[in-house]
């Protein structure tokens, strides 16, 4: 079973999140001031950060192929960089995630071989840009735009659907041609984040829970339950933090390991060789 499944998963998220809009909802239903006064409370309750850290595990689920257990450690520098490192018994390192404003890499130690994208030619691939902002975004269980940070965001930018008792959606008015994303919600707390394929044929569910403070509201979430399904394996991961190992705006460091002793790949070739 190879731990770099965990970095994989993250990368198709990553891949599907660099979708920004390119067709507008034609229907807007009124929002209601109780609808109003939530997001603008969940907004204000996201807290301004510099960089983020925290240690965790992960439990990747490979459809009747089986599962994995690793522990994770995610640190984050606001709109620069995003590492997760995957690791084994005795903290060993046996994968690494490492993206930048403009570039992409994921780093088999193992097998000692890697992937190195620029964000660019992904982008060029999936005819969209490809945004860190966006992933560090959905790591925080935060709602957004495709393509842009989470402040960019305003309620109109969205459809709201109200479904009683403090339940919500926002769906953004500006949507991929190919992929249609919305958000749920239960007050100011984001339940989940769903993206599809226009044809249904291909999904990711992330749902969020756990939640713990953050700013000035007990929403931040602490697991998150990913399921990717459509692929020729299904693939599920629950990341967790550990809520006593979180730290916003400490040092933190992000060290860019030296690959000269490593095979490069393509991410085709490494994706095709796990069967996705």
């Amino acid at each position: 079973m190879k731990p770099i499944y965990v970095a994989v998963c993250i990368v198709l998220l990553s891949m599907l999140a660099g979708c920004k809009g390119g067709k507008e909802l034609a229907t807007r239903q009124p929002v209601s001031q109780e609808v109003r006064n939530n997001f603008e409370t969940l907004m204000a309750s996201y807290p301004e950060w510099t960089t983020f850290s925290a240690k965790g595990s992960a439990d990747v689920g490979l459809g009747k192929g089986g599962s994995l257990s690793t522990s994770t450690q995610v640190r984050m520098v606001h709109g620069e960089s995003l590492q997760i490192s995957v690791r084994v018994f005795l903290g060993i390192e046996v994968a690494r995630l490492y993206m930048t404003r403009d570039s992409l890499f994921v780093i088999d130690k193992m097998q000692r071989r890697y992937v190195a994208e620029s964000l660019a030619s992904i982008g060029a691939r999936l005819s969209q840009e490809l945004s860190l902002a966006t992933v560090q975004d959905a790591l925080l269980g935060r709602i957004f735009l495709l393509g842009s940070s989470s402040s960019a965001c305003r309620i109109d930018d969205f459809e709201v659907v109200e479904s009683g008792s403090s339940r919500w959606s926002l769906q953004p008015r500006s949507q991929d041609a190919r992929f249609g994303y919305r958000f749920d919600l239960n007050g100011t707390k984001l339940l989940s984040t769903q993206l599809s394929s226009a044809d249904g044929s291909k999904s990711i569910v992330c749902h969020y829970a756990d939640f713990v403070k953050q700013g000035t509201s007990d929403n931040f979430p602490t697991t998150m339950q990913l399921s990717l399904t459509g692929l020729n394996l299904p693939l599920s991961l629950n990341l967790g933090y550990d809520a006593s190992s979180i730290a916003w705006n400490g040092k933190v460091s992000i060290e860019k390991l030296d690959l000269s002793r490593y095979t490069r790949v393509t991410a085709t070739q490494l994706l095709k060789e796990l069967s996705i």
